[in-house]
């Protein structure tokens, strides 16, 4: 077994992040409250969980305590994360990954106590104490106090040479309980919309991610949890705060819509008041958020140069309203420290080395393309891909579609039939259009003249 350098790093992150909360009997730590403590045995599986797991671990105590190991023997596996026991620390491989030192007292519980070393930085959670680190915590290698000893194999090893995207974007947003796959998802929008929000240094990026991080809860809401209120507007309800960072109101709305056809990403300026749940969307949620920081809030065009000054507090009060105390500071200030000690590798994002899905970013796209349908109206403009792909969800392919509502009579589809078989439609006089249709018009006189008679005394010959 091996244990990724990626993995290895975030389990020290999230132990530092919270050296010093307190120790709670029972308790787990809370990856949306890096205050919430834990016990010595709480610690020790979410250590282990982050090595084997990275950011994907449950943050769960899987039903485990120190008793877990009470039954292994000397040379066994145990536990779900396969961990080896040892008849003594001086037994610990030397590329062990994750190092662990037990008491086992009489009955368990209280009386047992646990902590563990990775990489070399103690950890410990015990009732005196809390969670320390250091000369603080006890060494795995004590054998007056501890009786047992385990080990989660190594070698600590780099699986990737170049900063991994998901894993910076996880570093970025924590505390986060969103997983590998949906951040996997969304690092392409992220990426494009911090490169349209002139993220380009490292004070940028760490004042970016510290805000969608928090307004989100580490990418968590794409939109306003609260969705009425009984002093709601219309306006506030149907344009309610949607986003990383909470678009909100009909006029942001059109803004938004009209920045984004000046960039090329939409051609319709008044999509976002037509449809405006498209902005819980991956990709122009993020979008919403680079229009919010460049154009938007209190201080319009102001953010990036309060994130080039280093000053956080004022980019906070940008993104809440300008009050003299943003909601959250604590947590605003405590994620915006982390994203700078992540230094470079957060400017990674802006370039991700995981592409879009194909499928997905066609869908995503404004690609718009003629209808091949020998019903078509000539010269009518491209149609866009997403609306085909409403139109087949709702009647299937057009042409059966045209021909059943002919047969039912509906002016418009007997219409272009009619065109069609006269060969004045999109093929012109191609002989299979003009024969398909005709096929349809016979089929419709032998079975549903009256329509047919009624189109013609209304339209007279004309197609």
């Amino acid at each position: 077994m091996t244990a990724t350098r990626t993995n290895i790093e975030f389990a020290k992150r999230i132990f530092i992040d919270r050296v010093g909360n307190d120790y709670v009997y029972g308790g787990n730590w809370d990856p949306l409250n890096v205050k919430a403590g834990t016990d010595c045995s709480g610690l020790v599986i979410d250590e282990l969980d982050a090595a084997v797991n990275g950011t994907a671990m449950a943050w769960s105590r899987h039903g485990m305590s120190t008793e877990s190991w009470r039954p292994i023997e000397v040379g066994q596996t145990g536990t779900i994360f396969n961990t080896i026991c040892v008849a003594s620390p001086n037994d610990f491989p030397a590329d062990a990954a994750v190092k662990i030192a037990i008491h086992h007292g009489p009955g368990g519980g209280a009386n047992s106590h646990m902590w563990c070393e990775v990489d070399g930085i103690r950890m410990e959670s015990n009732g005196s104490d809390g969670c320390v680190t250091g000369s603080r915590a006890r060494s795995v290698y004590d054998t007056g106090y501890a009786n047992d000893w385990h080990y989660l194999p190594g070698p600590i090893v780099d699986r990737d040479t170049e900063p991994d995207g998901v894993q910076v974007l996880s570093l970025a947003m924590a505390p986060t309980i969103v997983g590998h796959d949906q951040l996997a998802a969304y690092l392409p929008h992220f990426a494009e919309a911090m490169r349209a929000a002139e993220i380009t240094t490292v004070l940028r990026a760490a004042a970016w991610c510290s805000q969608v991080g928090h307004e989100s809860s580490g990418l968590r809401y794409m939109a306003e949890i609260q969705t009425s209120g009984p002093d709601w507007s219309w306006d506030r309800t149907r344009y309610r705060g949607r986003g990383p960072i909470q678009l909100t109101w009909q006029s942001n709305y059109r803004k938004f819509g009209q920045w984004c056809k000046t960039r090329g990403y939409v051609t319709d300026s008044e999509l976002f008041v037509n449809h405006p749940e498209l902005v819980e969307e991956p990709k122009w949620g993020f979008l919403a958020a680079s229009w919010y920081w460049l154009y938007g809030g209190p201080r319009p065009g102001q953010i990036n140069g309060f994130a080039d000054a280093g000053d956080i507090l004022a980019v906070s009060r940008c993104v809440n309203g300008w009050v003299d105390t943003p909601n959250g500071m604590p947590d605003r200030t405590a994620r915006y420290n982390r994203c700078l000690s992540l230094g470079a590798q957060l400017l990674s994002l802006l370039t991700p080395s995981m592409p879009i899905d194909p499928i997905e970013e066609l869908l995503m796209s404004n690609l718009a393309v003629p209808s091949l349908s020998i019903y078509a109206d000539p010269g009518e403009p491209d149609v866009p891909i997403v609306d085909m792909i409403r139109a087949l969800d709702a009647h299937g392919p057009h042409e059966p579609y045209v021909e059943n509502q002919a047969r039912l009579g509906e002016p418009d589809a007997i219409r272009r039939v009619a065109r069609t078989a006269a060969g004045q439609g999109k093929y012109g006089t191609a002989a299979g259009p003009v024969n398909q249709a005709k096929a349809v018009l016979n089929e419709i006189k032998q079975s549903n003249p009256a329509v047919l008679q009624q189109f013609l005394a209304q339209n007279g010959a004309r197609s």
